[in-house]
């Protein structure tokens, strides 16, 4: 049924397909792994495949991957991501590991990737439930896990209009990071005895804030100042650099040091981010720009349009603000920079990390704004009560570390459904 489904929506959008296929590089690069040529492993050592959608995921799939291989060094693992970039980065976060495509969802590239990796176990990061791969999957005996499972309530609301819930039945656990993704899970279909909580993975491994040295040495190169006040936008989508664009000229008339560095979560945006600074009466530099050996001048807007590099930008920041959140997109990740002790600001829109908003909430440790308009007040305070914006960003920070422990668990109960002879 799945497949037939596919092949309708397949023909309805050809077009773009075939105009994608013939101008974009990124969809040609890596099609004959899409169409279910993954590396074939060699050897009958047990392979775990962990399978992350996109950067985010494959990120967070590094510190659970590090505590498998500890705790099982004679397993064999290999990694795939659905994305370009998610591909492009799982192979820089795991060098001495296969990685590959996730296969489109036709059950002949299904079959055949699974032919060729062999695996024992199948791990999915927060969803990415395929009907054919997970119903493939159970046919040969491979326990599919999801772990750090989450479910928004857009997405709930979607799989509740869609034949999915067969598929949904097919994982064999579904780990997730709270009560309230839970049960959505069981509503979508999960069956509910195979519904846990384990955590959220997010709160392991979060990142500290770099020496100073290293500060320094990424603000040289950035073309910022050692002693500059820095307001970091991360993970921005459209309009929000716009609004950040229109504080920073405000904030920058009483603070002549200030500096912007623009983060869009598309890196195929700097182009575009670069041109609306430019638009609003900043010079401009995309971090690519910088690579090639162009010198950043002194006061430049500084677009950073290169993958895997916001972890380390949030050290640089004196203020954060983290995006998707005054956009209908339901926020971006607001642990990392909390974790580092910035103050962080982000507005209403936090579907996706209603957890962490909770928790930051709980605690003073944020600053949240309704709107875009009340962004460049709220950005003004941090900066004019820096000891009160210090004060924040380190509640925040041991709200954080309080709560970390979720990756053990989810390796703990990976281990015992693979023990589980009902499995």
């Amino acid at each position: 049924m799945f497949d037939l489904f596919y092949l309708l929506a397949l023909l309805v959008t050809a077009p773009f397909w075939l105009l994608a296929l013939v101008f974009s590089s990124r969809w040609r690069r890596h099609l004959g792994e899409r169409l279910g040529g993954a590396p074939r492993r060699p050897g009958e050592k047990p392979c775990l495949w962990v399978h992350g959608a996109s950067v985010g995921e494959v990120l967070l799939a590094k510190g659970f991957v590090a505590a498998w291989r500890k705790a099982h060094p004679d397993w064999d693992v290999v990694i795939s991501a659905f994305t370009p970039t998610g591909h492009e980065v799982a192979r820089k976060t795991f060098p001495d590991l296969a990685v590959f495509q996730w296969p489109l969802d036709l059950s002949p590239f299904v079959n055949r990737a699974l032919r060729l990796v062999r695996p024992t176990t199948v791990v999915l990061i927060e969803l990415e439930v395929w009907p054919n791969f997970v119903r493939a999957c159970r046919r040969r005996g491979v326990p599919v896990v999801v772990i750090n499972g989450r479910i928004s309530a857009r997405s709930a609301r979607r799989y509740a209009m869609l034949p999915v819930r067969g598929a949904f039945r097919s994982v064999t656990r579904f780990l997730a990071q709270s009560d309230e993704y839970a049960e959505r899970a069981k509503q979508a279909g999960f069956v509910a005895d195979r519904v846990s909580v384990t955590g959220n993975m997010k709160l392991d491994g979060l990142p500290e804030a770099p020496p100073a040295e290293a500060k320094a040495a990424l603000a040289a190169r950035l073309g910022i100042a050692a002693d500059a006040r820095i307001l970091v936008g991360g993970s921005t989508h459209d309009p929000e650099e716009k609004f950040l664009l229109h504080a920073f000229e405000e904030l920058r008339a009483a603070m002549p040091d200030l500096r912007l560095v623009l983060v869009p979560r598309h890196p195929e945006r700097g182009a575009d981010v670069a041109k609306a600074a430019a638009e609003a009466g900043f010079e401009a530099i995309r971090k690519t720009e910088i690579d090639g050996g162009k010198a950043p001048p002194t006061d430049a807007v500084v677009v950073v349009d290169t993958v895997g590099d916001l972890r380390t930008l949030w050290g640089l920041a004196t203020v954060a603000y983290v995006g998707g959140s005054l956009t209908p997109r339901g926020g971006q990740n607001i642990m990392e920079p909390a974790a580092m002790g910035k103050p962080v600001v982000f507005g209403p829109n936090m579907e996706n990390f209603r957890e962490a908003e909770a928790l930051l909430r709980s605690v003073d440790g944020c600053t949240q704004v309704p709107d875009d308009r009340a962004l460049l007040p709220a950005l003004r305070r941090l900066f004019d009560e820096p000891a009160a914006a210090a004060a924040a960003g380190d509640r925040a920070r041991q709200a954080l570390l309080g709560k970390a422990g979720a990756t053990a668990r989810n390796i703990a109960a990976l281990e015992e459904t693979l023990r589980s002879p009902s499995r």
